[in-house]
C-alpha cells in the first residue's frame, strides 16, 4: 500500500491509496471503521467504472468517489442508481438487513441532496414559514417563533418568497426576529456552510447520518443547522463524535430564535435569567456537566429527539448550578419537583396571574411560592439542568386552564402527568417542541417514548417515501405514487406517509374520488392517533363536499364530534367551532346562534375550558364584531349556567372577562 500526499492551491488534498489484495480491503472495511472515515476524508477520488452495489453497505471507495465528484453530481448519480434499483411495482416485505443497507444509501443521497442546495432556496422557505397574507387584505403578517399562523392565513408563493428574500429590509427583519444571534442569511451552497471536513466526515459515518435525518423536520433552517454543527465540530474535535446526539440536538434547536414569551406568557421576559449561548459553548457546558457527574443520567444514552428536551434550557449557568446543587431528587421521584413550590391560592383570588416578585430565579420561586405555571417551570427547568428531558404542559379542563410538566425517567419511559389535576378532565396537554417552536401534545410525546422512529417498519416506510420524492423529481409520477402507496402499506400507522400521499395527489390533481379513497384509508389506519385521524376526516369532508356529497360530508364531521367527545373533547370542540363559524358566515347571526347552542348542548360539560376557548371566545368576538353585543352577552350567560364554574377559577375569570367585553 502506498500513501502519497499532495497539495493544491493551499488545500491539503486527499491521499492516493493503492491497495493490494482483497484481504487487506476486507480488513479496512470490516475491522477499522474509524480508519475508513480517515480514508474518505483524505482519499483522492479516482473515477469508478463499476456501478454501485446497492445490495451491500457503501464501501470506502464508493464514498470517496461520490465525495470527490461534488455533492450535486453525487446527488444526481445516486438518484439514478436508486431509481434503477428500487422497483415500486415489486416491493414485497424486505428483510430487515436489506432495508438497513438501503437506508444507508438513501442517507448518503439525503446528505448529498442537502449539501447541494442553494442557501437562497432555504431563505425563501424561511420566509414562507414566517410571512403570510390574510385575504382580502394584501398586507403581510409576520408569524414569530412560537406562534402559529391564523387559520385563514395564506402562505407566500415560492417565487414571490424568493424575490422577497433579496430585500434588505426583509432580510434584516428575519435575522432580528426569526433567527438566533450570529445567524445571517447567506447566498451560497450549503456545502460551503458545512465546510469540506464536516461534509466528508459525516458522509462516512452512517450512524451519524441516520441520527441526523431521524431528527430533521420540515421547519428546520438548514443553513443554521449546518453552521452550528460545523462550529461544534471545530471547537470540540475530540468530543463531538462521542456526543454526536448532543451535537445534533443543539444544532437543530439553535437554528431559530427563542420565542419572545419563553418560557411562558405569565412572567415578564426581562425578569427571566435567560441566556442562549452559542452552540459550541452550549455543547462544551453539557459535556463538562456530564463528565463531572452533575447530571442524573448520561447524555450519551439519549437520541437527538430526546436531548432536544434537555438543551432547550436557555437559562444562565448560575441557575443550572443552583439546580444541580440544591435539587436532591432522583429520577424515580422527580415528579415531586412540582410540589416543592408552595401554591399561592391568594394570587388566583387576587387575579395576579403574572409573576411580579423580582427576578424569576429558582431560589425566588421557592421562597415566594407560585401558581401552577411557576410550579411547572421550576420542575421542568430544574430537570433540564440535571440532564432530564422535560416539557411544560398546559391544558383546559372543567374549570379552565392548568399547567403541569412531564419528564423522561428512564429509557422509553416518560412521566407525563406530574402536577396534572385528575379531577379537572384535562384531556390534552400542549407544550412547545423546541426544535420547531410549534405545539406538541402529550400524545405526541407518548409516541416518542415508544421509539416509533427506530422501528424497522418505520425506517422502511421512510425509504419508500424518499423514493417517492426521487421519482417525482425525475417526472416519474406513476412510480412516485406507487412508492408513496408502498410506504403507507409498510407502516400504515405513520401519519407522515398519509400526509405526503394526500399532498402529492392534490399536487398532481388526481381525481377527487381517488383522493377521497386515500383519506378514507388514512382514517382507518390512524384510528389510534386521533389528532392525525381528525386531520384526514376534515380533508375527507371537504372533498366529499367538493364532489357533491354534502350529506356524506356532514356525517364525517358528526363522527369527529361523536368519536372524540369523551376522551379528546379538544378535537370535538375544534370541529364544533368550524361548524359554528360556517353557519355564521353562511346564514348570519341567527343561524350562527342556533348552531352554537346546538354544539353547546351536544358537547356539554365535557368541553369545559376547551369549549369556552375554542368555540365560545371566537363566537363571542364574531358577534361583537357584527354589532350583536346583546346577543353576545346572553350567550356568555348561557355558558356560565351550563358550566357553573367555581368562583375565582380560571374559567370563572375568563367568563367574567368575556362579559365585560360585551358591554
Amino acid at each position: 500500500m502506498i500513501f502519497q500526499e499532495t497539495e493544491q492551491d493551499g488545500d491539503i488534498k486527499h491521499l492516493l491509496v493503492t491497495m493490494h489484495g482483497e484481504y487487506f480491503r476486507f480488513f479496512l472495511i470490516k475491522l477499522c471503521p474509524y480508519f475508513q472515515i480517515l480514508l474518505v476524508c483524505f482519499a483522492l477520488g479516482v473515477p469508478s467504472a463499476q456501478a454501485y452495489n446497492l445490495d451491500a453497505h457503501p464501501t470506502v471507495a464508493d464514498i470517496a468517489v461520490l465525495a470527490n465528484g461534488g455533492f450535486e453530481s453525487a446527488r444526481t448519480e445516486l438518484e439514478s442508481e436508486l431509481a434503477r434499483f428500487y422497483n415500486p411495482r415489486d416491493q414485497k416485505k424486505v428483510p430487515p438487513a436489506s432495508a438497513s443497507v438501503f437506508v444507508e444509501w438513501l442517507d448518503l443521497w439525503r446528505w448529498c441532496e442537502l449539501l447541494s442546495r442553494e442557501a437562497s432556496t432555504e431563505n425563501a422557505a424561511l420566509i414562507q414559514r414566517h410571512i403570510y397574507r390574510r385575504p382580502p387584505n394584501t398586507g403581510l403578517i409576520f408569524v414569530a417563533p412560537g406562534q402559529t399562523p391564523p387559520s385563514d392565513a395564506v402562505a407566500i408563493p415560492l417565487q414571490e418568497a424568493s424575490e422577497m428574500a433579496s430585500s434588505p429590509e426583509i432580510r434584516v427583519a428575519l435575522e432580528k426576529t426569526a433567527l438566533p444571534s450570529g445567524i445571517t442569511l447567506q447566498e451560497c451552497l450549503l456545502s460551503e456552510i458545512a465546510g469540506k471536513t464536516l461534509a466528508r466526515e459525516v458522509m462516512a459515518d452512517p450512524a451519524f447520518l441516520r441520527a441526523f435525518f431521524s431528527t430533521c423536520d420540515d421547519r428546520d433552517f438548514f443553513p443554521a443547522v449546518l453552521k452550528n454543527l460545523r462550529e461544534i465540530r471545530e471547537a470540540h474535535p475530540n468530543k463531538w463524535r462521542e456526543y454526536a446526539s448532543l451535537a445534533i440536538a443543539i444544532a437543530f434547536v439553535s437554528d431559530s430564535a427563542v420565542p419572545s414569551f419563553w418560557p411562558h406568557h405569565q412572567v415578564p421576559s426581562d425578569l427571566v435569567p435567560k441566556e442562549m449561548a452559542s452552540p459550541k459553548v452550549q455543547f462544551g457546558r453539557w459535556v463538562v456537566a456530564n463528565e463531572s457527574r452533575k447530571l442524573l443520567l448520561d447524555l450519551r444514552r439519549f437520541s437527538p429527539t430526546e436531548l432536544k428536551f434537555v438543551v432547550d434550557a436557555f437559562i444562565t449557568p448560575a441557575e443550572m448550578t443552583w439546580a444541580q446543587k440544591k435539587i436532591q431528587l432522583r429520577t424515580g421521584n422527580f415528579d415531586q419537583a412540582f410540589s416543592m413550590i408552595r401554591y399561592r391560592d391568594e394570587r388566583i383570588k387576587a387575579k395576579k396571574y403574572v409573576w411580579e416578585y423580582g427576578p424569576y430565579t429558582f431560589a425566588a420561586i421557592q421562597k415566594s411560592g407560585g401558581i401552577c405555571v411557576d410550579q411547572a417551570y421550576h420542575a421542568a427547568l430544574c430537570g433540564k439542568s440535571l440532564g432530564l428531558p422535560t416539557i411544560m404542559f398546559s391544558g383546559q379542563g372543567s374549570n379552565g386552564g392548568h399547567a403541569w410538566f412531564g419528564y423522561m425517567s428512564s429509557a422509553n419511559k416518560w412521566e407525563l402527568d406530574c402536577g396534572r389535576d385528575s379531577s379537572q378532565n384535562l384531556v390534552t396537554g400542549t407544550g412547545l417542541d423546541p426544535q420547531t417552536w410549534q405545539p406538541v401534545s402529550d400524545h405526541d410525546i407518548h409516541q416518542l417514548a415508544a421509539k416509533f422512529r427506530e422501528k424497522p417498519a418505520f425506517l422502511s416506510s421512510m425509504s419508500a417515501l424518499a423514493m417517492g420524492e426521487i421519482f417525482e423529481h425525475a417526472g416519474q409520477l406513476n412510480e412516485a405514487q406507487l412508492a408513496l402507496q408502498n410506504a403507507t402499506q409498510i407502516c400504515p400507522e405513520n401519519p407522515a406517509l398519509w400526509n405526503r400521499l394526500g399532498d402529492f395527489m392534490a399536487r398532481v390533481k388526481s381525481p377527487v374520488t381517488d383522493r377521497i379513497r386515500i383519506h378514507e384509508q388514512a382514517v382507518k389506519a390512524l384510528n389510534r392517533n386521533p389528532d392525525s385521524k381528525v386531520r384526514h376526516q376534515q380533508a375527507l369532508a371537504a372533498l366529499q363536499r367538493e364532489n357533491g356529497n354534502a350529506l356524506d360530508a356532514t356525517k364525517t364531521e358528526n363522527l369527529i364530534l361523536k368519536e372524540n367527545l369523551n376522551t379528546r373533547s379538544d378535537l370535538s370542540c375544534e370541529a364544533a367551532s368550524a361548524r359554528v363559524t360556517s353557519a355564521l358566515e353562511a346564514g348570519g347571526v341567527e343561524k350562527g346562534v342556533l348552531e352554537f347552542h346546538k354544539q353547546l348542548q351536544t358537547i356539554g360539560k365535557a368541553g369545559g375550558g376547551n369549549f369556552v376557548n375554542q368555540v365560545g371566545v371566537p363566537f363571542i368576538n364574531a358577534l361583537i364584531k357584527k354589532g350583536s353585543k346583546t346577543r353576545a352577552l346572553r350567550t356568555v350567560d348561557i355558558m356560565r349556567q351550563k358550566f357553573d364554574p367555581l368562583e375565582s377559577s380560571p374559567l370563572d375569570l375568563q367568563l367574567n372577562s368575556m362579559t365585560k367585553a360585551c358591554k
